[in-house]
């Protein structure tokens, strides 16, 4: 029997995480890569990821599709998995592919939105995969997720491996072969319901993500000041436990900021329509995302990559950086 594979869209930090973990437990794991950067090539090829030449030849070989893509790019990346998967030629080619669990007929393909966007785009995904009239039989398994957690990792003392929290909502017919995966992967369904997962995810953030967008207002304005010290030295005398994670957050925020401007917006957005915050959300978390905005295209920092750190590797870095950005 052939092994399940699985397609991640696409290889970025998280993405590679989750690859090799699939990889560690046998699992197929497979990619798409026109127009992808040389970066994320050597990424791929870092984990022997097969690269497949289409969409199309993805959702034909893949059981399930992992979406991990910058917020912004969520539902594109949507609609061209539901195109390739509508193609009048898929059904067919699918079929020619034995099932992983010996069905006469192969399961539907298993769409898992994975990415930090408000509840209303995860809704509007999945009407993307719904069967139509022209491909009554050919509808997709979509379930709304995300990703609580750094991307896992292996020890190299013992073998075992540290994993995020992948939770899903939604109601679908769940193959017994999704057990063994939800275990792999730590998978958590927390309600039937679309965009409850969504809605969990960005509420997470908005804490972890929001006290760091706090603390680079509070740092960098210190080291404007010159007190940046003397903040640092308060914080851990009366609040320790608030000082390692406002430290680490802005130490690490470097490379993802670009992708946590619109995941402060979709935070917003789903505290004002999930929440009956009527504007304060957005008003709160879209002055977040223009803090995560401007480290992304004001600063070096924005150049940053999670394999190559240069600048902001301490605090004291990234709060001079970010006081002397550049204005617009």
């Amino acid at each position: 029997m052939r092994p399940v594979t699985v397609g991640i869209v696409s290889i970025g930090d998280m993405g590679l995480g989750m690859a090799r973990l699939l990889k560690a437990h046998d699992y197929r794991v497979v990619t798409v890569a026109q127009g992808r950067s040389e970066h994320t090539l050597e990424r791929i090829h870092s984990a022997g990821i097969e690269i497949l030449p289409s969409d199309q030849a993805l959702v034909i070989q893949a059981d399930y599709v992992l979406s991990i893509v910058p917020p912004r790019n969520a539902v594109a990346t949507a609609q061209r998995i539901a195109d390739a998967y509508a193609e009048p030629t898929t059904g067919n080619l699918r079929e020619a592919t034995e099932d992983v669990e010996g069905q006469s007929q192969r399961r539907r393909l298993y769409y898992l939105e994975l990415n930090a966007v408000p509840a209303r785009l995860a809704s509007e995904m999945a009407a993307l995969f719904e069967p139509t009239t022209a491909n009554a039989g050919l509808g997709c398994h979509f379930l709304d997720g995300g990703i609580i957690g750094g991307p896992p990792s292996q020890s190299t003392q013992d073998g075992t491996w540290k994993k995020p929290s992948v939770v899903l909502s939604g109601l679908v017919d769940l193959a017994p072969a999704f057990a063994t995966l939800a275990k792999v992967l730590n998978i958590k369904l927390v309600s039937p319901r679309i965009g409850a997962a969504s809605t969990l995810k960005l509420s997470f953030a908005a804490l972890t993500k929001g006290l760091t967008a706090l603390s680079i207002l509070s740092f960098s304005t210190a080291q404007k000041e010159s007190i940046l010290p003397e903040l640092l030295a308060l914080l851990e005398e009366y609040s320790p436990r608030t000082a390692a994670l406002a430290t680490n957050g802005v130490i690490g925020m470097s490379p993802k900021a670009y992708r946590w401007e619109d995941e402060m917006r979709g935070i917003g957005e789903a505290f004002d329509a999930e929440g009956g915050w009527n504007g304060v959300g957005a008003g709160v978390y879209g002055g977040f995302a223009e803090i995560y905005r401007t480290i992304a295209e004001d600063t070096v920092l924005g150049e940053e990559r999670v394999e190559h750190r240069v600048r902001g590797m301490t605090v004291e870095d990234a709060a001079q950086i970010i006081a002397e950005r550049r204005k617009k």
